[in-house]
């Protein structure tokens, strides 16, 4: 969720800078105006018209009366302006001055207001399928006065009482349930409790829905578009969404705070979802109109209680300032994980958790883009780039943390009292840490200091003595880096009487500096694994020793436990990326243990990093004469293996088409393609199956004309995987031209084929030519933050691309954006030319 400040806005048809709102501006509104209430309508009713129209009566005290504000707005046109009577006038630049305050202030705005096509205030969609129209709102940060006037900062809450006119027959969704039955198309719900600008929801459109009373408890809901209901399962859905919210009262002893629960999903949406106060919406890519794997399905579950949480930590209590955000999701984060333990059959949601998310946060902590988990937030422009695998994954780890020094009843017992102290109200982190203090009786200021204040990964490593007998005689743990306090453990491997590697062995200890000797080993049986963080109890960087790395090179396969099995896929993947294992050694540590991997999520995650090596890390000419063949072959043994588990088989059928092939290869995907498939070929992944045949030079017109019907989307992804020079000069120029995130994301998939790197090496400079003028005329607004991050030069693997993007790090916008990208490129670069050199 990333914006840029002196973005471009329209006001009354000009372009007019917008000045963002800055934290010492918010702290000096915030200490002078309390809002008690807003009256919100939002008329719908103007068919074909690419506008809307919102009334928003906002009534607020001053503290001291004469003092001058301001409230924000960013309409096309506003129609009338009126403070205590007497009308005021907009700047025409995202605000409207408010002089003179008296104690006790009534605001009226009423303006014309345009739908959005990139996901920020009101995005409007038509279905494809059947022409229905659906509009949703996504407010966070700053878009909220895309929508209405307001002060648009998330300490100034306040109760809202939102009316609707929408189409006739449309089903209306806001944060309070209807407070009757809608007469003339006006939607009236019932006013809700105090809540941020942020988290104000409204969804209009023909939604199919299902919902469920829980007999006096929360009423629930589910919706999607109507073309998408037969994908839905409600059922599921419903009981999850009940078990969250039961689940979370429980564990915060706090009742759910709000009067219902609804979960949309909604097209074309730039995110995974958002916790709307008693209404999140999420995106689509969640309901299953395709065959997906029992991953999918934890994800989606993860999600839903992720954003269930919300409605307590980020809705009930809320971050004052966005320099907090880390504060919301990384508890969210953590708490939707946790849930996942206790309220589904997944078991192992932490060691998924591991190799995924936490994996992709330690990249980013050792790239040039690294920051603390608490960072400066200077503006609201500036908040989106605190939305990252830091904020989320360094976050909740740092929480897991936390929790395995305080234990999880004294953690969940701060959290208790943290929500009676400020529920309704708003409170950061002092308070939050100030309430585990007090509930698990320890001063955390030095662990605030090194892990919320300080950037960067830690490295820990086993360094002991072995005796003939196989026994440690000298057991410490190191700590390269910056040294911060881990509660960890030491977990000893050995083989057993089937060949399996399981633990013999395993202490928890404290372990802080850069030297800890662990006593409590010496002695013990050394076996053949040493696993340092054992169970993943803290957030580092685990170094293998050489013994060990040899082990998981050769039998990782055999590693019993899934969390220790996590770890180690990590490690070695982290000692490629240290060029400590040779991306061809990784290539063939998969290619040997992937089918014994149990955990579908980590399964798939192998498959990208394979993609990554074949593509990055290793010289191209050996990439493509025995890589890629050696790959393919080995995901086609998979999938021919009619006992086999389902779901890898389903990835690894995916997974050769998003290949470079061979035209041997090439000739089983066709086949595939025509319906001689070992497995069910649903619509998506003949989709997928048709891009790689276009992308092998198959006639875009025999592929296309193999389909009923090619929908634009689709249409646009098979013409941008044309190989020829011609075709990705089209994909270019329209995604530079694009409005719609959707558009940009289907021509990117097309452009960067891994087959067609000989084509998309002359785009490196146009890249830099052509995208930081892009994002200085919009900021990183969507779509061209999608344009930035998903079209970086990472096909072009070069010390001249590298160079080139080098001489874009003057600007701080393309930094932040693409920091993480630039360093992932120059490693792939030093990578593969060791792999040529050796």
């Amino acid at each position: 969720m990333t914006h840029e400040s002196r973005q471009p806005l329209r006001a009354g048809g000009l372009v007019i800078p917008r000045p963002p709102l800055t934290h010492a501006e918010a702290t000096e509104r915030g200490a002078l105006l309390r809002v008690r209430s807003y009256d919100l309508h939002v008329d719908l009713s103007r068919t074909g018209e690419p506008v809307f129209r919102s009334r928003s009566t906002i009534r607020f005290a001053c503290a001291r009366p004469g003092a001058s504000s301001w409230a924000d707005a960013l309409p096309r046109r506003v129609r009338s302006a009126v403070l205590n009577g007497r009308p005021v006038e907009y700047d025409g630049a995202g605000r409207i001055p408010l002089p003179d305050l008296a104690a006790v202030n009534e605001l009226t705005v009423e303006a014309d207001y345009d739908f959005s096509t990139g996901g920020e205030g009101l995005h409007r969609f038509t279905d494809p399928a059947d022409q229905q129209v659906y509009v949703y709102s996504h407010l966070q940060p700053g878009h909220a006065p895309r929508v209405f006037a307001c002060f648009d900062q998330p300490d100034l809450k306040a109760p809202f009482a939102i009316s609707v006119t929408a189409a006739h027959g449309s089903n209306v969704l806001s944060n309070a349930p209807l407070a009757h039955r809608p007469g003339a198309g006006v939607h009236r719900f019932a006013p809700t409790p105090p809540i941020s600008t942020y988290v104000v929801a409204v969804a209009a459109g023909p939604w199919a829905s299902w919902t469920v009373d829980q007999g006096g408890g929360v009423p629930l809901g589910v919706h999607s578009r109507r073309s998408l209901a037969a994908h839905l399962d409600p059922a599921v859905l419903l009981e999850r969404l009940g078990a969250g919210v039961a689940f979370f009262a429980e564990a915060f002893a706090t009742p759910y705070p709000f009067r219902k629960l609804d979960l949309c999903f909604v097209p074309e949406f730039n995110f995974g979802a958002m916790e709307n106060a008693a209404c999140v919406f999420a995106a689509e890519t969640f309901v299953f109109d395709r065959a997906v794997t029992r991953y999918a399905h934890r994800r989606r579950d993860e999600m839903i209680f992720h954003e269930i949480s919300h409605q307590w930590f980020g809705d009930l209590v809320t971050l004052r300032w966005w320099d907090d955000l880390w504060l919301s999701e990384a508890f969210a984060t953590w708490a939707g994980v946790h849930a996942l333990t206790r309220l589904t059959d997944d078991a192992d949601a932490w060691a998924d958790f591991a190799a995924g998310k936490k994996a992709h946060a330690y990249l980013l902590d050792q790239s040039p883009s690294t920051h603390p988990v608490v960072t400066g937030v200077p503006d609201v422009d500036a908040a989106g780039s605190a939305f990252d695998a830091l904020t989320y994954h360094k976050g909740a780890s740092v929480l897991r943390q936390l929790v395995a020094r305080l234990g999880l009843d004294g953690f969940l017992e701060g959290m208790r009292l943290y929500f009676a102290d400020h529920s309704h109200g708003t409170a950061g982190r002092a308070e939050m840490l100030g309430a585990l203090e007090k509930a698990g009786g320890r001063d955390l200021t030095a662990w605030t200091d090194a892990w919320l204040l300080t950037a960067g990964l830690t490295e820990v490593r086993a360094d002991f003595d072995v005796d003939e007998a196989g026994c440690f005689t000298r057991f410490d743990l190191l700590q390269d880096g910056s040294p911060r306090p881990h509660r960890l453990a030491v977990g000893v491997y050995a083989e057993d009487r089937h060949g399996d590697l399981v633990r013999v062995g395993r202490h928890e200890l404290d372990a802080d500096g850069p030297r800890t000797s662990v006593d409590a080993l010496v002695g013990a049986r050394s076996g053949a694994l040493v696993l340092p963080n054992d169970g993943d109890l803290t957030y580092c960087r685990i170094v293998l020793d050489p013994r060990s790395t040899e082990e998981v090179v050769h039998r990782i396969g055999r590693l019993a436990d899934p969390m220790a099995r996590s770890l180690c896929w990590t490690a070695a993947w982290d000692m490629v990326r240290h060029g400590e294992l040779p991306p061809r050694r990784f290539l063939t540590t998969v290619l040997g243990g992937l089918t014994a991997e149990t955990q579908i999520g980590v399964f798939q995650r192998l498959l990208v990093r394979v993609s990554t090596v074949l593509t990055a890390y290793t010289e191209q000419g050996w990439a493509r004469a025995h890589g890629w063949p050696s790959y393919v072959d080995r995901l086609l043994h998979v999938v021919d293996t009619p006992d086999g588990d389902a779901d890898q088989r389903l990835a690894a059928a995916r997974a050769i088409a998003d290949a470079a092939l061979t035209a041997g290869h090439v000739d089983t995907v066709r086949k595939w393609f025509h319906g001689a498939a070992p497995i069910d070929v649903d619509d998506a992944l003949r989709r997928r199956l048709a891009r790689s045949l276009v992308a092998h030079g198959e006639p875009l017109e025999d592929v296309t004309g193999a389909f009923a019907t090619v929908e634009d989307r689709l249409a646009e992804r098979l013409g941008a995987s044309v190989p020829t020079t011609e075709a990705k000069e089209w994909a270019w120029t329209t995604i530079l031209g694009s409005g719609s995130v959707a558009q940009v994301r289907a021509l990117a998939d097309g452009f960067a084929h891994p087959a067609h790197r000989h084509l998309l090496t002359p785009f490196a400079r146009r890249y830099a030519q052509d995208v930081p003028p892009l994002l200085a005329a919009a900021g990183d607004r969507e779509p061209a933050r999608t344009v930035a991050v998903r079209m970086f030069p990472s096909w072009s693997v070069s010390r001249r691309t590298l160079g080139m993007i080098d001489g874009l790090r003057s600007d701080d916008r393309f930094v932040r954006l693409t920091g993480a990208a630039r360093a992932e490129l120059a490693l792939a670069v030093d990578l593969s030319e060791r792999d040529a050199a050796g």
